[in-house]
């Protein structure tokens, strides 16, 4: 039985659900006029001498609205992320019992943040509030977008249960499934609360906020809400009492006002743009026609396609979804191996390395690191792993003989350039925003916004149900993300409380290990949670722990941050959740292990990248040092 099955009937003729919608395109329409606000200021401060007072202020108000506005159709469209690679194994009888449990526990924490954000807008209402700075507005306009974005989620997971106990009722008795057999039932149902019990109960340890988040996102939970409840539950039992759930909306005001946050929703509108606007094909073109003969030269030309796309997308998974759609074809026309092809398409995607990278801002976020060095630190990284994929391809073709090689006039080749020379300015015109002092990293991401708007003008690719589906898009990816920073922080307050880095950093550097073999240890650690989570996941999960320990081990902070981009684009390509391989897998007619197959050479070069930059980090921190 498909998910959406179960799931309630959307959008035509349900009231919730058409002003969940609208709440998501309305948050779209509002990111779209921050693009236009915050391009204007820029320019205004930089060529005219005249800064606006009003820009930043109005920017971040609408921000905090837009996360909250676009939560509940998210719900609707079951898009929160999930560590759900347990849960689909099991028969779909259990599935919807599991389901039912973890839509309760999220409705927890969804009541709690609801509750506590309407007593914080109560009491901006009551002292009469303001914000700071030259252009003032009230607080409660802040703060009410807290209940009024957890009200309408709260709706939208009833429905979801009541529509998960109409599945069972009405396949109770023509189901042939194995868990409708009660002791079955059972089982689980005390291994779940037996587990959540354990964790409960050894709170007060840092084992059981382990073990807690561990049951919570196995078991299939949305990691937003499941980390946002670990932290719920932490702040109860640290305080003993409630009085430290006034601490929730706080936490969420202060990330979805946060300026350097400002930039995911930016950056991914942006890339949405310029993902649906035929600029894949374009520099495709280019790059084959210039490359074409070298051996395996249409393959060369599809990882530097791949590299240029993810320094304007920043996407990895939407750069391995474009390469897959354009070149995937021409490839095997030409004679080239099917395995070559389908691992070059699979693992020649960037998006997290090569800036802008949502990767980096967040990491940025979370370790006060600034994003600008960060962007720069990973331009050698991007490069040099798109030359070792290049060797790579050239060998295999040499050595194969699968390839043909293919010539092009210089017209020809003076023609593509013409006609894609307006894309490959673009990451110039991005990231040289930022270093010639124009922009600041978020104002680059508006400057995004308005470069692919025009790209999308120039090619004609997308019309007005197009750009609506953008809006909407990029309004549910980017409070996914955002809410899951979130969830995560208000669990790193309590990790804070319990002064766990500290403990660590301690017995860590009192266990007698060498440098080298805590480093391993960390690689491990990462390449193993990116079997089951996502890039976003690990990373709000993990650095508060990890990056207090950095100065001990002595890894730079900036240079590390270049190294969890490349393990997490190599947990992209590991099963069982690597998303760039389902994402091929959903293109292309292949079995899932022939795709893992393909893939194993470019995991092994993203393993030799991560050990190069751990053996001479000024790879990563030569260009930032420069630009300073």
């Amino acid at each position: 039985m498909n998910k959406s099955a179960i799931l309630p009937k959307q959008g035509k003729g349900n009231l919730i659900d058409r002003i969940s919608f609208a709440f998501a395109l309305l948050a779209g329409l509002m990111m779209l006029s921050v693009a236009l606000c915050m391009s204007f200021e820029s320019f205004s401060r930089h060529f005219l001498n005249q800064p606006t007072s009003w820009v930043l202020a109005v920017s971040t108000l609408i921000f905090i609205w837009f996360t909250f506005l676009s939560v509940p159709y998210g719900i609707t469209l079951d898009k929160h992320v999930a560590c759900d690679v347990f849960v689909t194994r099991l028969p779909e009888r259990t599935r919807q019992i599991l389901g039912v449990a973890t839509d309760l526990l999220s409705l927890v924490f969804i009541c709690a943040l609801g509750i506590y954000g309407f007593s914080y807008f109560l009491e901006a209402a009551h002292y009469h509030s303001m914000s700071e700075g030259l252009f003032r507005y009230p607080m409660w306009l802040v703060s009410l977008s807290i209940p009024t974005g957890m009200i309408l989620s709260f709706f939208q997971i009833i429905r979801k249960i009541r529509a998960r106990f109409s599945w069972m009722k009405q396949n109770q008795t023509t189901s042939h499934d194995p868990s409708s057999v009660s002791p079955a039932l059972m089982i689980i149902c005390l291994i779940v609360s037996t587990s959540v019990g354990i964790g409960v109960y050894f709170f007060s340890q840092s084992l059981g906020i382990l073990i807690l988040a561990l049951v919570l996102l196995f078991w299939g939970m949305p990691i937003a809400f499941a980390l946002g409840l670990v932290g719920l539950t932490g702040l109860l039992f640290f305080h003993g009492s409630t009085s430290g759930l006034n601490t929730l909306p706080i936490v969420a005001e202060n990330t979805a006002t946060n300026f350097i946050l400002l930039a995911i929703p930016l950056f991914t509108l942006g890339g949405l743009i310029l993902s649906r606007s035929g600029l894949g094909e374009q520099i495709y073109d280019l790059s084959s026609k210039w490359l074409g003969w070298l051996p395996g030269g249409l393959g060369v030309g599809t990882c530097i396609t791949g590299g240029i796309l993810a320094a304007m997308i920043g996407s990895s998974t939407a750069v391995t979804a474009i390469i897959t759609l354009v070149a995937m074809k021409p490839l095997l026309a030409r004679g080239y191996d099917k395995k070559l092809v389908i691992g070059t398409v699979t693992g020649s995607s960037l998006g997290l390395i090569i800036p802008p990278s949502i990767g980096f801002i967040v990491y940025g976020f979370l370790t006060d690191t600034s994003v600008g060095d960060l962007f720069m630190a990973g331009v050698i990284p991007g490069i040099m792993l798109v030359v070792m994929f290049s060797i790579y391809i050239v060998i295999s073709c040499r050595v194969s003989g699968k390839y043909e090689a293919v010539s092009f006039t210089w017209t020809e080749r003076l023609a593509s350039l013409k006609k894609s020379f307006i894309i490959i300015l673009g990451p110039a015109f991005v990231l040289g925003s930022i270093y010639t002092g124009i922009a600041t990293p978020t104002e680059a991401g508006a400057i995004l916004v308005i470069y692919s708007l025009f790209c999308a003008f120039i090619f004609r690719k997308i019309d007005g149900k197009g750009l609506i589906q953008c809006l909407v898009d990029s309004s549910i990816l980017s409070t996914m993300i955002i809410m899951i920073m979130i969830g995560a922080l208000i669990m790193s307050n309590v990790i804070t409380l319990l002064q766990i880095p500290e403990n660590l950093t301690q017995t860590i550097l009192s266990s007698g290990l060498p440098i080298w073999g805590i480093i391993l240890l960390i690689v491990i650690l990462y390449l193993c949670l990116g079997m089951f989570l996502d890039g976003g996941s690990i990373t709000v999960l993990t650095v508060p722990v990890i990056a207090p320990i950095l100065p001990a081990l002595g890894i730079d902070t900036i240079a590390f941050g270049v190294i969890l981009m490349m393990l997490i684009e190599t947990a992209l390509l590991t099963p069982p959740v690597g998303l760039n391989i389902f994402t091929v897998k959903g293109i292309v007619d292949e079995p899932l292990s022939y795709i893992i197959q393909s893939v194993v050479p470019f995991v092994a070069i993203l393993m030799l990248g991560i050990i190069l930059v751990f053996l001479f980090p000024d790879i990563a921190l030569w260009l930032p040092s420069q630009m300073k």
